[in-house]
């Protein structure tokens, strides 16, 4: 069995036990120690951590298993950091991390929000580490369905609205601020389609106040509302600005910073997506600069997106049927960055986009195309000086058939990537009408080269564009490499 070490900077984090992996060794031993850096790897004695999910500055998550379950339930590891603090700060990391577990605790009430299964404090010589457990849930962010399957549709999102709503209308009930909505802690699981809100930023919320930072100042770039970017208060009105950029994620399939106008300094997304007026009204009521400006309450957004007062009544209190969505969702590629992320195995990623064209054939097919090149460009010099100069005698009419034979072999090599049987075909093409030529028309090739010259100079500058294409690709994997 492999066991992931959870202590920052560990050198080699996996850990492999054979003995784990027969009998009921697993669920009776001890303990286990990470045989590189000495960490106990049985957390809190029951969690065994299988993989990292995310790293951050102020923590990390991973995937684990409750190793006192009967089926070894899989859960979510996070861990607060605490590097660098002195004492103080140490006794004010406790006091937080038990508060903010205590909060964390109390919102897990809700069917939509994961339970809080456990937290403590493991000493590892005189390093002292916080954990808390969270329930996991198997399923896929919205991030990830809008990054492998587009935009979503208006009414669709009007449905991921009306069940997430009331969750946030919980949570501001309780006296709590998310501070964090955002797509990626958005999930919906794959067993029931149930909306699940993620990550309220707990271990952030410890790490900041123990540092002298203000707990405000949680939040991701783009999302935040103005009065979080400035560190001021927050209000249930922040959680609702969040909630509606992370809306206009959803509907456009891009990120904050491609909708904001700064020009203007508004919200700007006609360009790329058309709403109903009324939907419009309410997005940009939710997006108001001033807190004051927007709506007071996530049950005032539903009664303005329902028009029906009877919305107004809505429960803050546990709810044993919670919304399950229309919405066939579509299963994406997890990726396993991502918060709670399903552990399946890591798919093979097609070479990037940005790979420049010319370099993003395989090397056979390159040096291949690279061959015919070379002899290609030099049959089109040939004629462009003999038969060329023959035909169309003055300069200005010589100029002009080389620039046509020129875009002609441009075209030729941007698709000989894509089809090098195509350029071949043409390549044979191209001889066969030489060697016509050659016979029917001798007054036209006086002066052109012999076969055997041909071949030499066709094999010269075939091999010159070998070597130039080689040189390019290995420059720009260096780079793609450093950078």
């Amino acid at each position: 069995m492999d066991i992931y070490c959870t202590r920052p900077n560990c050198t080699k984090p996996l850990n492999s036990f054979a003995d784990l992996d027969s009998g009921n060794t697993v669920k009776t031993i001890a303990q286990k120690f990470c045989m590189s850096c000495g960490m106990p790897l049985l957390l809190g004695g029951r969690y065994i951590v299988e993989k990292p999910i995310a790293q951050g500055g102020f923590g990390a998550t991973f995937l684990a298993r409750d190793r006192y379950t009967p089926a070894m339930k899989r859960c979510v590891v996070k861990l607060l950091q605490p590097v660098g603090l002195t004492s103080s700060q140490m006794v004010i990391a406790k006091q937080m991390f038990e508060r903010e577990a205590t909060v964390l605790e109390d919102l897990g009430l809700h069917p939509q929000i994961p339970d809080l299964l456990a937290y403590f404090e493991v000493q590892a010589g005189q390093d002292e580490f916080f954990y808390l457990v969270q329930e996991f849930v198997d399923g896929f962010t919205l991030e990830q369905i809008v990054e492998q399957h587009g935009a979503i549709a208006e009414a669709d999102v009007l449905e991921i609205m009306q069940s997430l709503l009331p969750v946030l209308d919980f949570i501001h009930a309780k006296g709590s601020i998310h501070r964090d909505i955002k797509p990626a802690n958005i999930m919906v699981r794959k067993l029931d389609q149930i909306y699940y809100l993620l990550d309220f930023g707990a271990v952030k919320q410890v790490a900041g106040a123990v540092q002298g930072q203000k707990s405000t100042g949680i939040f991701t770039p783009g999302y935040g509302a103005p009065e979080q970017m400035r560190g001021d208060t927050v209000f249930p009105a922040t959680d609702l600005y969040a909630f509606a950029v992370t809306c206009l994620y959803l509907l456009t399939g891009k990120e904050p910073e491609e909708l904001f106008d700064v020009n203007y300094n508004k919200w700007q997304w006609d360009n790329f997506v058309k709403l109903s007026p009324s939907f419009n009204q309410v997005l940009q009521k939710m997006l108001e600069t001033a807190p004051s400006d927007r709506f007071n309450s996530a049950t005032a957004v539903l009664q303005a997106l329902s028009n029906k007062s009877s919305t107004a009544n809505i429960s803050t209190t546990t709810s044993s049927s919670p919304h399950k969505t229309s919405i066939q969702v579509p299963a994406p590629i997890a990726s396993p960055m991502a918060i709670n992320a399903p552990p399946i195995s890591k798919p093979v990623v097609a070479r990037s986009s940005k790979t420049p064209w010319v370099l993003s054939a395989t090397i056979w097919t390159q040096f291949v195309a690279a061959f015919l090149l070379g002899a290609e460009a030099l049959l089109l010099w040939q004629v462009s000086t003999t038969v060329g100069a023959t035909l169309f005698g003055t300069p200005i009419n010589l100029g002009i058939f080389a620039i046509a034979m020129l875009t002609i072999l441009i075209l030729r090599v941007r698709s000989i990537l894509d089809n090098k049987d195509l350029f071949v075909f043409i390549y044979l093409v191209s001889l066969a009408a030489l060697w016509g030529g050659q016979i029917f028309a001798k007054s036209l090739f006086i002066n052109f080269l012999s076969w055997a010259d041909l071949a030499v100079y066709s094999g010269v500058a075939g091999l010159s564009a070998i070597a130039i294409v080689a040189a390019f690709r290995l420059i720009f994997q260096l780079l793609y490499s450093v950078l």
